[in-house]
């Protein structure tokens, strides 16, 4: 008995061993091959009758074959390289289907497939806005988010990823336009896709790639940026920066971090909405969330220890004292200051270096631990320029001790003390000590995982010994050279789209010339090279940029050489010129820009009667001292606002501008000043903060123009 009860455990145990070892074998051996990218998932929507690329990897030399249930199947063969595409044919009957995609030992199925329109939203920060961010002013974001019911309208977020070189991998996931999923996508994208699903009644699909703060270059193919002499031998460099970019990376990882909210301009920006409407709040969190900062630094504001702080002369260089590399992050300057009797008021003044940029230096400083001066806080935009001024403050008397007194700097951005001076009354200036000591809290680099808006985290130091071994840091982020191309247009290229609307070019302004030759050609260079990729066809509409204060004049150049892209065929040009918000550069109003993208797309794709463009300027002719202007585009005529100052200007030989009277025939518009005898210069709208005043009767404002009479 014992020893069959002996047998049939060894029995038992041989017979577990088996199956053990087939699991590990069958594990291998089915080992999933057959992959696709996250594009092609549940919930997605193809470019309807046409023929839709569908690709994927598997085992080279298996096949894989294709079943829709539309009755349409197809197979094809894994090629060396270990991938597969189909060109599948789709139809006008939207669904849902279902696609299914196996091998001899694997199959996949994508459910609630729909066939519709599917268009590509892409650019910068202004596409990229999104509900979180953007349209509680003019679009009544929560109530939008509230009423979004669009079961038919597939969303699909392209995530932020930065790559070398062109790559296929993708993340990302189609979402339902219903409800609170709509508040992470972009807005202007999602008003685009909404407009045309109203007007057609059809599925759309809309894929969002974009990245604020992103140049044009960023979003270029290195086959087209190397044929621009700009670029020339860019590439090479690159190999070199990549290596140390990557040991940066490595050795940022090793700190702790944290992702700031914003940058400083939003906090102006938070101040500025708040003086004008109270009940507005999308930007509230940006306070809270910066005063973190102080909650990171006040350990080591109230650390006395010399492992802390460290002695520099006013003018020294924390990289040289630190070991750091252009360092820029937050920073403590300490100091001290005596006050024998406090009888008189206590002035504390701080005037920055010459040219100091308001978001490369801010500040915060404490008297004996309390905060009492910042330049977040109290910032009149009336009074805003872009340059940091001086500020006095008097100091509350209760703060101040009779004998040692502290002072706390805590700076923002570029580590520099500026003039700091405190004064008894208002002549006696009271002596800080020689020498400050300085802290390093945190420094800021790009992001290493998830790139969130700003882009940058800063990344916590405890100790200062291992400073000494940081790697070279090299300017490799959103903006460089094909390197949004690589992670974020490459990888949706081949799936089949009908059109690509673009809100991009406000990074652009900043290093042009004043007639945008380059940007031109480069602009161009990539419509052309999307075109020869996707379809020769591809409709390509963009936004033009909104007003904005603070473009130092160029954007009037830079808005014309955006007109003059519509040179090239099957190009359309959205005009933002009436909603802009001039001290904001993200208009909150993407309502308008995704409507008027709509009108473009229903105007010249689909057919439907709307007039999609404001007024062109066509032609000018002068008789005696007046000039008369005509236009394209008019609907049933021109309108002019006359509740804001002309936007009409001309000047004479000279090239002096004065503002013209203007008056409306309906048909074409009549110009003159008394202070022009012979106008030969005409502009309209030609400033950073001009906004339209020239519309047709379809509501659609007119672009800016300068424009030389001919004799």
């Amino acid at each position: 008995m014992k020893k069959l009860k002996n047998s049939l455990i060894k029995t038992r145990f041989y017979q577990l061993l088996l199956v053990y070892l087939c699991l590990i074998s069958c594990g291998q051996e089915t080992k999933q091959t057959l992959v696709l990218p996250s594009l092609f998932s549940d919930g997605m929507v193809l470019q309807r009758d046409t023929l839709a690329h569908v690709w994927g990897q598997g085992k080279p030399g298996q096949l894989v074959t294709l079943n829709g249930s539309w009755k349409f199947s197809k197979t094809t063969r894994v090629n060396d390289s270990g991938t597969w595409k189909v060109a599948i044919s789709t139809s006008k009957d939207p669904g849902p289907h279902t696609l299914v995609i196996s091998s001899a030992k694997e199959t996949m199925k994508i459910d609630n497939l729909l066939f519709g329109e599917v268009w590509l939203a892409a650019g910068q920060s202004n596409m990229e806005m999104d509900f979180d961010y953007c349209c509680n002013t003019t679009d009544s974001a929560s109530q939008v988010i509230r009423e979004a019911n669009y079961p038919l309208v597939r969303m699909f977020n392209v995530k932020k990823t930065l790559e070398y070189e062109p790559t296929k991998k993708l993340d990302g996931y189609w979402m339902e336009a219903v409800g609170e999923s709509v508040t992470s996508f972009s807005a202007a994208g999602f008003f685009f896709a909404k407009s045309l699903h109203e007007e057609l009644g059809i599925p759309i699909g809309i894929i969002h790639s974009s990245w604020g703060g992103s140049r044009l270059e960023s979003w270029t193919s290195r086959e087209v940026l190397e044929k621009v002499d700009q670029y020339e031998g860019y590439y090479e460099d690159l190999v070199s920066n990549i290596k140390k970019n990557q040991e940066a990376k490595e050795w940022f990882s090793n700190y702790s971090f944290v992702v700031p909210p914003s940058h400083s301009w939003d906090l102006f920006l938070h101040e500025y909405i708040k003086s004008k409407d109270e009940n507005i709040d999308h930007l509230n969190n940006f306070l809270d969330d910066w005063r973190k900062l102080d909650d990171l630094g006040i350990k080591k504001m109230n650390d006395s220890s010399d492992e802390v702080w460290k002695e520099i002369n006013k003018h020294g260089s924390v990289d040289e004292l630190f070991g750091t590399e252009n360092f820029k992050g937050v920073i403590l300057y300490k100091n001290k200051f005596q006050i024998d009797d406090v009888k008189e008021s206590i002035f504390l003044t701080i005037e920055p270096e010459k040219n100091r940029s308001m978001a490369n230096w801010e500040y915060d400083i404490f008297i004996n631990s309390e905060k009492v001066i910042s330049s977040l806080i109290n910032i009149e935009k009336d009074a805003y320029e872009n340059k940091k001024s001086k500020q006095t403050i008097k100091i509350d008397p209760s703060l101040i001790k009779s004998g040692n007194n502290q002072i706390i700097l805590r700076i923002i951005g570029d580590p520099i003390i500026g003039d700091v001076s405190i004064n008894e009354g208002d002549q006696k200036r009271i002596n800080l000590e020689n020498g400050w000591k300085c802290a390093l809290v945190a420094e800021e680099w790009f992001q290493i995982k998830d790139y969130t808006y700003p882009y940058v985290s800063l990344y916590h130091y405890d100790g200062y010994q291992e400073l000494l071994s940081q790697p070279t840091k090299t300017i490799i982020n959103h903006s460089s050279p094909s390197i949004l191309y690589n992670g974020m247009i490459n990888p949706l290229i081949p799936f089949t789209i009908k059109g690509l609307i673009w809100y991009q070019g406000e990074s652009n302004i900043e290093s042009g010339d004043p007639d945008f030759k380059a940007y031109d050609t480069l602009m161009t260079l990539f419509i052309d090279d999307l075109r020869k990729k996707w379809d020769a066809n591809l409709p390509f509409y963009y936004a033009q940029v909104a007003p904005y204060f603070n473009y130092g004049g160029m954007s009037p150049y830079f808005r014309e050489a955006q007109t003059g892209l519509l040179k090239i065929p099957n190009t359309g040009m959205v005009v933002t010129m009436d909603i802009g918000e001039i001290y904001d550069i993200h208009p909150s109003n993407k309502h308008d820009v995704g409507s008027r993208f709509a009108r473009l797309a229903l105007k010249n794709q689909y057919d439907k009667d709307v007039f999609s463009s404001g007024p062109v300027f066509k032609k000018a002719r002068k008789q005696n001292n007046r000039v008369f202007l005509e236009f394209d585009h008019l609907d049933e005529g021109l309108v002019l606002d006359n509740t804001l100052k002309s936007e009409f200007e001309l000047a004479g030989e000279d090239k002096v501008y004065h503002y013209a009277k203007v008056e409306n025939h309906g048909s074409y518009l009549e110009l003159f000043s008394l202070n022009v005898d012979n106008p030969l210069f005409i502009r309209y709208a030609f400033s950073d903060t001009s906004s339209a005043t020239l519309f047709n009767s379809a509501g659609l404002p007119a672009s800016s123009f300068s424009y030389k009479i001919k004799n």
